[in-house]
This record gives C-alpha cells, sequence and structure tokens, in this order.
C-alpha cells in the first residue's frame, strides 16, 4: 500500500505518508475532500471525526487480515506465500479467508493483541472492518464477480458484505456480536475493484479491563471475505487510554486524541484533506495511526503527505497490521493498520491548518482510518474563598488560579466566574485584578483572558460586600468555566475546585424567655361532688414578650376554662391554650372543677408546656410539682381561729373536733397513701 519499501526509494512507505494525514486530522477536524480532488478519488464517504478528547492517555492501533494463501495450485501458493513473507512479487496474489479464531464458519476471523499501559482505563474503542466486495467494473463497464480483472470469479462469504454482523471477543471472553454503523460500499457505477468497509464502537467491551502492561488478546471474526485473486478483507481497532491524572511514565502530559472514520477510494493521482481549527502548539511527540485495505503488492508512487511533505516510517513498508498474532505475515496482502511518529517539523508550531495529502501511480486502496495524537497545554484551575463564612456587612474575596501544568505555552486562555448567585445577596465591588493577562466584569460575569506561559500561574483576584441585612438566599456560589479547550473546569465540570460556595453567618435569634407555670386549686379538698375554682398562671418575668406558647392539661368535670389572653380549645381528652405572654406580664387561666363523688378520690390536673424553656415540660416532675393540683374529695373541717394563748403547737391548722390530732392525721395519711398523690394533697393541707 502507501508505505512502501523497494531498492534505494522504494524503502518509501505510503503508509507512512498515511499516517501523516493522520496527524494533519489531528489538528482538529478532517473537513472533507478537497473540492478540487480528482475523479481518480472517490470520497464515497469523507472522512469524519468520531472520537475528539483531551486526556492524559493515548492511543493504539492494532488489526489484522482474515486472508490467507492457499494450499493449492503449488504455482499461485508459492508465489502468494514469497510475497506474504517479504520477498517481493509483482502480481496480485491469489488468497483465500481463514477462520484463526474459530468464529462463525465461511467467514474471516483473525487474533490480535493490544497493549494497555499498567493502571490505564479504556477510553474509547472502535473497531473498523473491510475489504474487497468481490466485484470488479471492468474498461468496458462489465461487472465482474472478482476482485481482480484476471482470474477465476470470487467465492464470497454468505450473504451480502454491509450485511454481516463481526464478532469480537476481548481478553479471552466470549464473543459478541458488535454494533455496526457507518457501513459503506463502492457504487456500482465505479471502475476496478469495489470495497466495503464498516465500523463499530466496542468501548463497552473493554469496559472490565484496567491496563498491566501486558497484551490484551482480542478476536475478530464474522467478517465478510471473498476467496479470490487479489481479494483483501481484515479489520483495525483503535483504542483510547486514559489516566485520571498525569502519569509519570505514561502520560506525562496532556494530549488531544482524535479518531476519524471514512472511505476514500483511491486509484492514480492524488487526494488532499483539508484539516483546520486547531493550534499546534509545537513541542512533543505527534503521533499517528491509520488503516487501508488493499490486495496486492506494494506500488512505487504510493505516498502520504502532510502539508506537501512526504512521509515515511520505520515499518518495512508492507500491507500489515501492528499487534496481529494469528495470522502473522510480514506482507498480508491486505490491510495496513499502523501506528507511528510524525517527523519533526511535519505540522509547523503555530499552525491551525494543514493539508493531508494520499498518492498512488496506478495503484488502488481505500483509507478507512485516522487516528492522531498531539501534546497540547493543560490548565489547572482553582477557586477559593476567604473567609470562608462571612457575616451580613462583611467583604468577601474570591481568588481564581489558573495553572499551565504543562510543557507548552497555553495561548489565549479564557475562561469566566458568573457571579449570579452572589448578586443577591451580595454587590460586587469592581476591584477585580490579575498578575498575568486581562481581567474584566461585564455583569454578572468576571472574564480573563491572555497567555499563560508552561509553568505559569495567572492569579486573579476580586470582593463582594455582603447586604446587612441579607435580602437573598444565603449562599453565595460561583463557579468558574474555561471556555479554553483541556482545563479540568469545562463547561459541565463536577471538579470541586472550580467553584466554592461560601455561607453567610446569620445572627442567632436569642432564645425565648423564660415562663413560669403555677397550677393551684382555690380549695385543695371539698365536699364530694362539689366544685372548686383551678387556677393557671403563665408568668414572663423579662422584658421581652413571648410568643407562641402552649400548655395543655386533660379535660376534667367542671366548667371550661378562661383565658385572660389567647385562647383555649379543647382537643380529645386535653385543653390546649395557645397564645403570647406580655413582657414582665401574665396569662391567666381559671375554671371550675369538680371534685370525685367518691370520698378520699383525688382529681389530679398536671399542666405541660408544648414549647421550650419552661417549669412545665411533657416529663412529669416529682413532688411538690407546681405545674400540677390535686383536689380531693373529702370531709371539709370547720376552722375557728385558735385562743390567743394558745401554746398549741402551730404545725396543724385543723380546728379541735375532739378528735386527736394522731387520730386525724393519721386517718388522713392512711387514706392518702392508698391513693399515691394525695400526698400532695395533704402537705398543702398542712400548709393551709
Amino acid at each position: 500500500m502507501w508505505l512502501r519499501q523497494v531498492s534505494g526509494e522504494r524503502r518509501l512507505r505510503a503508509a507512512a505518508t498515511r499516517t501523516a494525514g493522520a496527524l494533519v486530522a489531528t489538528a482538529t477536524a478532517l473537513t472533507a475532500l478537497g473540492a478540487a480532488a480528482p475523479a481518480s478519488a472517490d470520497a464515497v464517504a469523507p472522512f469524519t471525526k468520531r472520537y475528539d478528547e483531551s486526556l492524559y492517555g493515548d492511543f493504539v492501533t492494532i488489526g489484522n487480515t482474515v486472508m490467507g494463501c492457499p494450499a493449492a495450485p503449488a504455482d499461485p501458493a508459492a508465489r502468494c506465500a514469497a510475497v506474504g513473507g517479504g520477498r517481493g512479487g509483482g502480481d496480485t496474489s491469489v488468497m483465500q479467508r481463514v477462520n484463526t479464531a474459530r468464529t462463525t464458519a465461511g467467514y474471516g476471523s483473525s487474533t490480535g493483541r493490544v497493549t494497555i499501559p499498567p493502571g490505564a482505563k479504556v477510553a474509547y474503542a472502535r473497531l473498523f472492518f473491510g475489504g474487497n466486495d468481490g466485484t470488479y467494473r471492468g474498461p468496458s463497464g462489465a461487472r465482474l464477480a472478482r476482485c481482480d480483472i484476471s482470474g477465476a470469479d470470487a467465492r464470497p462469504s454468505p450473504g451480502a458484505p454491509l450485511a454481516a454482523v463481526p464478532v469480537l471477543s476481548v481478553n479471552g471472553g466470549a464473543a459478541a456480536r458488535v454494533s455496526t454503523e457507518d457501513l459503506v460500499q463502492d457504487p456500482a457505477t465505479t471502475d476496478g475493484p469495489h470495497h466495503y468497509t464498516g465500523e463499530a464502537d466496542v468501548t463497552s467491551m473493554f469496559a472490565g479491563v484496567t491496563g498491566t502492561g501486558a497484551p490484551v488478546p482480542v478476536a475478530v471474526g464474522g467478517i465478510w471475505a471473498p476467496d479470490g485473486k487479489g481479494c483483501a478483507a481484515g479489520w483495525s481497532m483503535t483504542l483510547v487510554y486514559k489516566y485520571g491524572a498525569p502519569n509519570a511514565e505514561y502520560a506525562p502530559e496532556r494530549r488531544n486524541v482524535y479518531v476519524y472514520g471514512g472511505h476514500v477510494l483511491r486509484r492514480s493521482g492524488a487526494t488532499t484533506i483539508g484539516v483546520d481549527g486547531f493550534h499546534h502548539a509545537g513541542g512533543g511527540r505527534v503521533r499517528a495511526g491509520v488503516t487501508a485495505h488493499e490486495g496486492d503488492w506494494n506500488t512505487l508512487g504510493d505516498r502520504f503527505l502532510v502539508d506537501g511533505k512526504n512521509i515515511t516510517e520505520a515499518h518495512t513498508g508492507n500491507s500489515e497490521g501492528d499487534g496481529a498474532v494469528a495470522p502473522k505475515a510480514v506482507d498480508d496482502l491486505s490491510v495496513d493498520a499502523k501506528e507511528f511518529e510524525l517527523p519533526s517539523g511535519a505540522i509547523p508550531p503555530g499552525a491551525t491548518s494543514t493539508e493531508l495529502t494520499f498518492t498512488t501511480e496506478g495503484d488502488t486502496y481505500v483509507p478507512s482510518a485516522l487516528a492522531l495524537s498531539v501534546p497540547v497545554p493543560d490548565l489547572e484551575v482553582t477557586k477559593t474563598a476567604s473567609p470562608r463564612t462571612a457575616g451580613p456587612g462583611d467583604t468577601l474575596t474570591y481568588t481564581v488560579t489558573a495553572k499551565n501544568i504543562s510543557s507548552l505555552d497555553y495561548p489565549n486562555v479564557r475562561f469566566s466566574d458568573d457571579l449570579t448567585g452572589n448578586l443577591d445577596d451580595a454587590a460586587y465591588n469592581g476591584d477585580v485584578r490579575t498578575d498575568l493577562g486581562h481581567v474584566s466584569y461585564s455583569a454578572p460575569r468576571i472574564g480573563y483572558t491572555g497567555d499563560i506561559p508552561a509553568g505559569r500561574t495567572a492569579t486573579v483576584t476580586y470582593s463582594v460586600k455582603i447586604h446587612d441585612p441579607v435580602r437573598g438566599d444565603g449562599k453565595l456560589p460561583s463557579d468558574v468555566e474555561v471556555q479554553s479547550p483541556r482545563s479540568n473546569c469545562a463547561a459541565g465540570s463536577t471538579d470541586p475546585s472550580c467553584g466554592t460556595a461560601p455561607e453567610i453567618e446569620k445572627p442567632q435569634p436569642p432564645a425565648p424567655p423564660a415562663l413560669r407555670i403555677t397550677n393551684v386549686p382555690e380549695r385543695p379538698a371539698v365536699p364530694p361532688c362539689e366544685e372548686t375554682g383551678n387556677t393557671v398562671t403563665i408568668a414572663d418575668f423579662s422584658a421581652r414578650k413571648r410568643t407562641g406558647a402552649a400548655v395543655e392539661w386533660p379535660v376534667t368535670a367542671g366548667s371550661v376554662p378562661v383565658a385572660s389572653a389567647g385562647s383555649v380549645t379543647k382537643r380529645g381528652s386535653v385543653y390546649v391554650w395557645k397564645g403570647d405572654v406580655a413582657a414582665h406580664g401574665k396569662v391567666v387561666i381559671t375554671q371550675r372543677v369538680k371534685a370525685s363523688c367518691t370520698t378520699g378520690e383525688a382529681t389530679a390536673i398536671t399542666v405541660t408546656a408544648g414549647v421550650p424553656r419552661t417549669n412545665c415540660p411533657k416529663a412529669r416532675r416529682g413532688g411538690g410539682d407546681p405545674c400540677t393540683s390535686v383536689i380531693t374529695a373529702g370531709r371539709e373541717q370547720a376552722r375557728p381561729a385558735p385562743p390567743q394563748d394558745s401554746h398549741r403547737p402551730h404545725g396543724s391548722a385543723l380546728a379541735d373536733t375532739g378528735d386527736s390530732d394522731t387520730f386525724l392525721y393519721g386517718g388522713l395519711a392512711g387514706a392518702l397513701c392508698g391513693l399515691g398523690v394525695l400526698a400532695v394533697a395533704a402537705a398543702r393541707s398542712r400548709r393551709d
């Protein structure tokens, strides 16, 4: 094919030349075949970008034929073997498909291996396949069932070329059918041999693969292939690997990797592809990969040029696939699938466009895949805020650093910082500054432009003043977005280094005033079935009004409670009071409570608060609880005033009824012990 080697200058490789073209594609996009391309070059499907990514990694291209030499007749077999062994030959060989991967019968298959550096993941993998479709249009326009104008009719695989679905096995796994796309076949009106090509994104089939540095076996089968003179078929694969960060040994710098697919039929003359929209900073290795299909020996004049400069590569110039395992021939007479470095200066520093040219003199081949890898500047952006938290009226300073961590100068860096999330709570102070490049402010965005030399850092600072009082959501989020390619903060980035979201410290509201609650019966002991008054007092002794207070107590027989402020409602088995208590004020709630009709039985009423900072929380308190009133049904004793000269102990306030104190209090104590809670009533009665 195009990378050819013959004596003297015949060592030229058309493949290398094509490689250069692939490199050109690296620039940014293979736009299309030039409008002035001669009729001898048919862009059946112009090269189109399939993948474009900036990453810490690179690409690998491998491939293999699915054709081999026949065992008989002896003469054609010997000539084919001589050519396949790299011993030359000027004619077209008789070929037959092979099935070394032992996949679908009647179709071609072969094996290869791809080496992925230790620890690297597969970012992208694409399978390219194709060959002759077994037809040929002769000089008279006759359509022949051959791959060459001479020889017997070809014996094709079952079905049509574009209907066949290849299968792929990775790392010894089961072979699986791929999802084909970009299927192309030469028009029937095209003179000479006809070809077909197809592609498939096979990235998912490498999902569980992590590089170890050891070759990963792959097997490709189900390739439609015809047996016959000059027939060719095979496959190639371009795999892109990546690391999450620079790797000193295998990915020390960021690279832009491009993969293109197409179907360009080359017969004679030159085909030029224009590529533009990139910026080659210069320096570093530029690598290319290429795939082309052909079915004969090298032809002098097959070349590949970049910007008019002839490109050669270090291989033998034979048609062969890098990474081929079985079959493995010096010249497989079928598919070129190679990767190589472009010579220094092939694309000059500062170039933003280039031209790739394929030439041949009387040969026919089909370039179908190109890959390009170029080192590119790498920007690492970080944004911080100081202080991390601030209060109303404070000034907050933001710092954005943009460091060129590559060995290449980074021209025309552009990034912006959107302040929309700040401006509801703060005002921009109009003080943006940078120590390298240029900054501007066009509400609501800070903008930066400038050239950042290799290893240098551009620092941008600006500040905002927080409103007092705060009027927005109390948050100050903002993120840097880099418009230039190759950074950690491109649009949609989730890198936390690209933004910051300080929060405004809002003043804590003062604790609510404490409330003092008392619950006192008018009479702690009344005759059975009689009523007595009960008073709940909620007092605020502070200088601040207590709002939203709430207390509750059980519903008892008697009247509905009446409050001096707020409202009382009945909720099931409890009364609930809600309202405010004025500073230095109180709310009084009164009600009539009917005592039990059973002598000695007590009615306990416990008030609990549903708000904090009161002396009557939900948890029950012990004896002497001011939140509980107890009304006992019992015999009421008369209380005459004691004689002035009485020398009796003053511990009892009960009148002398003729019974001893011991008898009276002993009987009362016995009753209270039976009721438990009546101990509180007894104590209060003694105090009365």
